[in-house]
């Protein structure tokens, strides 16, 4: 009997051999593509979060404010480690209420750490471009320290800074309480590159740290996904911001113009900045500077994507307070 097993027959489902190669092929090519792909657009925002750059959503609110008020822009300053797509959180926030005075931006820190001569060459190049010649400031956290130091040179160079809003603001790192200090001494010192399992226990420790309203479970995965999200080198960001946190007060030369306006918002139980203390030495470092005074309670600290209706009622104030419009007088109400 002959048992010689004879020539198999293919099912009419199965795939010819010569057809799965082709498609296990086109399957690898795409795989190449798709990986290339995202390897350029990885690069791309990679090497655009190396520039220091104002970032103008467009919309109508910001294209009918540009319209209302020619010549004037609002530049929100980010906090301590804050990401650009934070910012741009808190500037959608914040972004109806200053549309009554300019259009509003945000101003994206770089991968490469801080550079304040990097962030004024940015807003002067945006403001040669839109033609702007007043500018509103809004220094959130640390950002305040920043706004602090950037509006001399604005003034320097034509552009009247009108109104600085420090919001939560710290005018010494003494003011910062535990744990948010104790991160901030580390990142003075810390390497940049500290691995996975290292970025992974920073973010859950800064993000604890800074909660900004959020409870301890999301604020720790808020800060492992900063961590972790490729567009945020957060360890060297971190790095250079406490070294210029620490020394701000050396940093702070003076010179703002006494016609600046001076709005103080903070939350007076705020968790991460002595609110008190804050205020006190702000009137210190800018004695000449009439300023308005307006408490955003139980909000925690500089968090106005948590709590926009407060924060926008606060701004829509000190605005009026400090910047009214043309035929709105306001009495002039000196604070310190």
């Amino acid at each position: 009997m002959n048992t010689t097993p004879g020539p198999r027959r293919a099912s009419k489902h199965q795939i010819a051999d010569i057809g799965r190669r082709r498609l296990l092929m086109a399957l690898g090519a795409a795989a190449v593509v798709t990986a290339f792909r995202a390897n350029i657009a990885a690069d791309y925002q990679l090497t655009e979060d190396k520039s220091f750059k104002v970032v103008t959503p467009p919309n109508p609110g910001n294209d009918a404010a540009a319209a209302r008020h020619p010549g004037s822009a609002w530049y929100l300053l980010g906090g301590f480690r804050v990401s650009n797509r934070t910012a741009a959180r808190k500037l959608a926030a914040l972004q109806g209420a200053m549309n009554e005075r300019a259009p509003a931006s945000y101003i994206g820190y770089s991968n490469e750490g801080i550079d304040v001569a990097q962030l004024f060459i940015a807003i002067r190049a945006d403001a040669y471009a839109r033609k702007i010649t007043t500018a509103y400031l809004y220094g959130d956290s640390f950002g305040g320290m920043v706004a602090a130091v950037l509006a001399p040179l604005l003034e320097q160079n034509g552009i009247h800074v009108r109104m600085m809003v420090l919001a939560s603001a710290p005018s010494n790192v003494a003011q910062v309480k535990d744990p948010g200090k104790e991160y901030i001494a580390l990142a003075g010192v810390v390497v940049p590159y500290m691995g996975v399992v290292g970025r992974l226990a920073a973010g859950v420790w800064s993000g604890l740290a800074n909660p900004n309203g959020e409870d301890m479970y999301q604020a720790a995965r808020s800060g492992v996904a900063q961590q972790l999200d490729p567009t945020h080198s957060s360890l060297i960001l971190a790095t250079t911001q406490a070294t210029f946190l620490q020394a701000f007060p050396a940093q702070f030369d003076g010179g703002v113009s006494p016609a600046t306006e001076v709005g103080l918002l903070y939350d007076p139980e705020d968790f991460i900045v002595d609110a008190a203390a804050a205020i006190r030495g702000w009137r210190v470092l800018l004695p000449a500077n009439t300023a308005f005074q307006y408490d955003v309670p139980h909000t925690g600290h500089a968090s106005p994507e948590f709590n926009s209706e407060t924060y926008s009622t606060a701004l829509r104030v000190l605005q009026d307070a400090l910047a009214p419009l043309p035929g709105i007088p306001q009495p002039r109400r000196r604070y310190f």
